[in-house]
């Protein structure tokens, strides 16, 4: 009777070693792999025009995109939690941001903020419902106060 409870015991060590090394294996072999950066040529002319960045979750914190194909990023996406939360846009190529997008906690537009005239001052607010433009305010004589009021 011994004997068998030895042979036993030493039956059901071999299938939990057996098992638990199976379990591992698979572990190793069911692994994500995640991006940390996508380099992509969207209009294929052969240069790159947008750039992702993803977390370690593999969920993307950046986006940015040469809109006009001149070779220079002018527009970034920012993300948390994979879902827009502000972009910013070099409208005039002069390297700094023209305008800004908000977006709200679902990744929809809820405001914009654009500097139209260049002189390094926002000018013209847009707000947004349900991702449709409903209001603008816009300074268009350049004293930093708003004097043009537009519903849509």
């Amino acid at each position: 009777m011994a004997k068998y409870l030895i042979v036993t015991l030493s039956l059901v060590s071999i299938i939990v070693i057996a098992y638990s090394c199976y379990a591992e294996d698979k572990n190793e072999s069911e692994k994500t792999i995640r991006p940390k950066e996508i380099k992509m040529d969207r209009d294929y002319d052969g240069k790159i025009d947008t750039i992702e960045t993803y977390d370690s979750l593999g969920k993307i914190k950046e986006r940015s995109v040469d809109t006009n194909a001149n070779g220079n990023m002018d527009q970034v996406v920012f993300f948390e939690n994979g879902v827009p939360v502000k972009a910013e846009r070099d409208i005039n190529e002069d390297g700094k941001s023209d305008g800004t997008v908000f977006y709200d906690d679902k990744g929809v537009v809820k405001r914009t903020e654009t500097d139209t005239d260049n002189d390094g001052k926002i000018d013209e607010y847009v707000s947004y419902e349900n991702g449709e433009p409903f209001n603008m305010e816009k300074d268009t004589n350049g004293d930093g106060n708003v004097d043009t009021w537009l519903k849509y």
